[in-house]
Order: structure tokens, then C-alpha cells, then sequence
């Protein structure tokens, strides 16, 4: 009997991949700047903070090698082309915007991966928008539900509220941005080499212009205590939830996660990682992202 696809070997290799950048509006006039790479079924490559779609460049190159359009936006807010003055930045706005990405891309339907923000991006549209996803894949945030909300886990989550405050952009932008190297270090205390220092120039390249720090935070601004009702039960989606052993939060919540979603959940502890699982060992996950979508795409073959 074969094994199953997630326990076999895989080969990965990450071609080379140049940056080319196109943009696409929703019919509610939203912008969508990205780069994308193969073709094949869609999977949507959705960053976080502080971070930009450059960090996506190797796994979508790996993506793209193994059949599949790997499609990686700018969050709203994050690039001057994605501006609307008055946009909101809520929960169930942000979980909106992959189906009016999709809607702009003329594509009925995708795997979402998301990391950081892009999560919380890609729990919303599962949850409002079900039949448009055919899976997801959170990374280094659990389900809503199960965040903890001990004291040492509010001490870590900090930021949250240091970002909120009317101070946040100078703060940000103090001493050539010190605040995001701080949280590279307490949120991915192993993650060392080129690699990262990338992501944290491209961050800081970003940032530098004050429009596109200004839209990154209002991520935190309109975060609510809370939670939308609309938002409130988890997605019945399969999901393949990921985490690091060595993040704020315990390995378990990620674990756990994986059981509230549809069959066939499964979860992925990257050992060692911190926040940036997906990028502190690039060639397990994109195996084990390679190796789900095969499975979703089996069972959807199986299904017809």
C-alpha cells in the first residue's frame, strides 16, 4: 500500500524566481498588488507583520515547480497601491479581502496560506465565505477561541497594545527601526542567517514609507476585544495548521486548532521555530504544504 503523501520523502527544490508585480482591482474599487509563479490549481500566499510577500519568494518558487499557481499578494495597507483613505481594517473586512482577490483574479476558488495576520485573514474568509476555500493553512496563530488569556500570554501579545497607541508609527521608526528587530529576536529567538535579515530589511523598506506603516498598523487599531459574532464558530475547512515549538504560545493551542477545523485537519510543529515557522525551516513546510494540497486535491477528485 502506498503511503500516504504527507509520509513520504519529498524532494524539494526552490528554483530561482524573479519578483515581477501586478496589480488587479476589486469591484469595490480595492487594489491588489502581487506577484505570482506556475500554473495549476491556485494557493494564496498571505504575509503577516512584520513582514512583506517577499518572504513567500523561495516557497512559492517550490510551489510553482510542483504544479501549482502560487500567488502572493500585498496585504491591504502594506503597499501604497493597496491605500483607500477610509478603508476599514476589521476582522471581518480583512476576512473578506482573498474572495474579492479572487473575484479581481477571476478564479472561483484556492488554498489560503496565511502567516501572522494573513491567519487571521484566512480563518475569516473560511469562516464567511466556505464555499470559496478549498482549504487553509494558518501559520503560527491558532483559532480565536483557543487563545489563552493568562498573564504571561498577555505579557508576550504586548505589542498588541504598543501598537494602538497614538505614538505606535514614531516609536516603529525609531533609531532605524529597533522595535522591529526586538520583535524578530523575542518572537524567533533561533532563527539566525541571510534569510531573516531579508525579511527584516524588506519590513523596514516598507515601512519606510510612513503611508504603508500607518496601513500595517491599522491591523492593531481596529483589532476589537471583541470578537465579530460572524466570526465566532471556527471554519469547517480542512486545515493544516502550523506552528513553531519555541513561539509565544504552546504547541499544543496549534494542535488543538487542527481538531476544531473540518476532516482531515492535521497540524505541522515546526521543532525549534518561533513565529516564522514556514521561513525557519523552509524545506519542511513547503514538503508538508506540497504534500496537503495533494492530499485536498485527491479528496476532492474522489469526491466527484
Amino acid at each position: 500500500m502506498d503511503e500516504p503523501p504527507h509520509q513520504q520523502e519529498l524532494i524539494v527544490r526552490f528554483p530561482e524566481m524573479a519578483e515581477e508585480w501586478s496589480t488587479v482591482a476589486g469591484e469595490d474599487g480595492h487594489r491588489f498588488v502581487f506577484a505570482e509563479a506556475g500554473d495549476g490549481p491556485l494557493i494564496i500566499l498571505l504575509h503577516g507583520f512584520p513582514d512583506t510577500p517577499h518572504g513567500w519568494e523561495r516557497i512559492a518558487a517550490g510551489l510553482a515547480d510542483a504544479g501549482y499557481r502560487a500567488v502572493r499578494p500585498w496585504l491591504r495597507g502594506y503597499h501604497p497601491d493597496t491605500i483607500v483613505e477610509g478603508r476599514p481594517y476589521d476582522l471581518v473586512t480583512i476576512g473578506s479581502d482573498p474572495i474579492t482577490f479572487l473575484d479581481a483574479l477571476g478564479e472561483r476558488d484556492a488554498i489560503l496560506v496565511g502567516h501572522d495576520w494573513g491567519a487571521s485573514m484566512v480563518y475569516g474568509a473560511a469562516t464567511l465565505h466556505p464555499d470559496r476555500v478549498r482549504a487553509i493553512v494558518p501559520i503560527a496563530i491558532p483559532h480565536p477561541t483557543l487563545l489563552p488569556r493568562n498573564p504571561s500570554t498577555l505579557w508576550a501579545a504586548r505589542h498588541f497594545l504598543a501598537l494602538k497607541m497614538p505614538w505606535a508609527e514614531r516609536a516603529v521608526r525609531r533609531a532605524d527601526f529597533a522595535y522591529l528587530e526586538t520583535l524578530y529576536r523575542r518572537w524567533a529567538p533561533n532563527w539566525v542567517g541571510a534569510a531573516r535579515e531579508r525579511s527584516l530589511a524588506d519590513a523596514k523598506s516598507a515601512f519606510a514609507d510612513e503611508r504603508s506603516l500607518s496601513g500595517a498598523l491599522d491591523y492593531y487599531r481596529a483589532l476589537s476585544p471583541r470578537p465579530a459574532p460572524e466570526l465566532a464558530r471556527p471554519p469547517s475547512a480542512r486545515g493544516l495548521v502550523v506552528g513553531g515549538s519555541t513561539d509565544i504560545l504552546d504547541p499544543d493551542v496549534y494542535e488543538r486548532t487542527a481538531g476544531l477545523l473540518g476532516a482531515g485537519s492535521d497540524s505541522l510543529i515546526v521543532e525549534g521555530a518561533g513565529h516564522w515557522p514556514h521561513r525557519e525551516d523552509e524545506e519542511a513546510f513547503l514538503a508538508r504544504l506540497i504534500a496537503f494540497a495533494g492530499e485536498v486535491d485527491q479528496a476532492e477528485g474522489a469526491s466527484r
